[in-house]
């Protein structure tokens, strides 16, 4: 019996942690009020997050350059590291331009990485986007529209 009681709480609680970790990644969002930076899959499910989302749908367009520069000067933190990836990928002149207006930008930005959320320095970030560390997030499909 008491071991049924534990099964079950196990089972609850990471249904539970699955549900917190995934919420903030269904949530509608643009570039201006996106709260974390998170790429290749979020929470238990692997969800792709809104901000991840809505790059990928900025950069389907094609205007997609012109789009992310004046997205920049009003885009959250987590906003402006979206930005800079797809200046980064599309047009690197465009990307330098920004990358010199961000230069002095001395933060802590909440990023999530599967399930685990935290505070990365903004600079740290920008350099994994500057060695291309999510080029290839980018690049795959994701497996169906609601994932």
């Amino acid at each position: 019996m008491n071991l049924k009681r534990w099964g079950s709480r196990i089972v609850s609680t990471a249904f539970y942690l699955g549900l917190i970790c995934s919420a903030r990644a269904v949530m509608p969002v643009d570039l201006h009020n996106v709260g974390s930076f998170a790429l290749g899959g979020v929470g238990v499910a692997g969800t792709m997050s809104a901000g991840e989302r809505t790059l990928r749908e900025i950069l389907k367009k094609p205007d997609a350059v012109a789009r992310l520069e004046a997205l920049l000067p009003e885009a959250s933190p987590a906003g402006k590291l979206y930005i800079l990836l797809g200046l980064h990928l599309r047009d690197r002149a465009a990307y330098q331009r920004a990358l010199e207006k961000l230069q002095n930008l001395d933060l802590k930005v909440e990023t999530a990485r599967g399930c685990m959320i935290s505070q990365e320095p903004f600079r740290d970030l920008v350099k994994e986007i500057e060695r291309g560390q999510y080029d290839t997030a980018l690049s795959r499909e994701w497996p169906g529209p609601d994932r």
